[in-house]
């Protein structure tokens, strides 16, 4: 109770948060805080419930701080975040990703807008298998057919989200755990038209994945839809003792025959 009416006081959010992407001294705090006596008293109070540290000249968030201010940002991003699905990113194991996430997807809307449908993640982020300092954060958006300069967009999309509170606040962190920081994000584009066709990558996505963004719900419609085909194709799933797996996309398949999956 008392740490909840500690965090309602003035500054002591702001200097939470400014802890989060990196060591600093009263000087540069005081730029958050700038009345030095509200700055000293918020500091002694955080230090005593276990927020923050001082080493020497410099104050440091400590993991119960930064787990604190993540909790707060995912509560202020739930009311920021129009149109992202609350529910998917249930789905997402870390809180830094979480906020992380959330933020990129918001950036995404910014540069996109209505060309923006759909924007999934996949992979070992929604598996349960990620491992930090190995695995790479796996993304599939989705754009309406007459998008253009796509390369150069999401090329500015990742840079501001770079400059972003929430992916410094996560790079430093990590960094501060003996990890080389931020994951690399994997993102992969296709127009509209394209995304009806099938696509081996959807396979993958069938028992794991978080839509973070669905304009119309266009990309659930399309897994209903290849789970409908696969259904009538009769394709087994083939599970190996090491955890990876195979499809049998079609067990009694003719020699020569093709096989065609519409999603349209």
């Amino acid at each position: 109770m008392l740490k909840l009416d500690l965090l309602a006081r003035d500054g002591a959010i702001d200097v939470l948060r400014r802890l989060c992407t990196g060591e600093a001294r009263f000087k540069e705090l005081n730029e958050a805080v700038t009345n030095a006596r509200t700055l000293s008293r918020r500091l002694r109070e955080l230090q005593a419930e276990g927020l923050v540290q001082k080493a020497g000249a410099q104050y440091k968030i400590i993991r119960e701080g930064f787990e604190t201010t993540l909790k707060i940002v995912e509560l202020e991003g739930k009311a920021e975040h129009k149109g992202i699905n609350p529910e998917e990113f249930a789905k997402v194991r870390y809180g830094w990703m979480k906020i992380s996430l959330g933020r990129l997807t918001e950036l995404f809307l910014k540069e996109f807008g209505y060309e923006l449908i759909s924007i999934v993640l996949y992979g070992s982020a929604v598996k349960g298998s990620f491992q930090l300092g190995r695995s790479d954060i796996d993304l599939l958006y989705i754009l309406e057919d007459g998008s253009r300069n796509l390369w150069p967009r999401e090329e500015s999309v990742f840079k501001d989200f770079q400059s972003t509170w929430e992916y410094r606040a996560c790079d430093y962190w990590l960094k501060t755990q003996g990890f080389y920081g931020y994951p690399e994000v994997t993102a992969a584009s296709l127009k509209k038209s394209y995304a009806k066709t099938f696509q081996s990558m959807y396979l993958d996505m069938l028992s794991h994945r978080a839509v973070l963004y669905d304009k119309e719900g266009f990309f659930q419609n399309l897994m209903k839809k290849l789970e409908e085909a696969l259904k009538a194709l009769g394709t087994i799933r083939i599970e190996h003792p090491d955890g990876t797996y195979g499809w049998l996309l079609k067990p009694e398949m003719a020699p020569g025959e093709l096989i065609e999956i519409s999603l349209g």
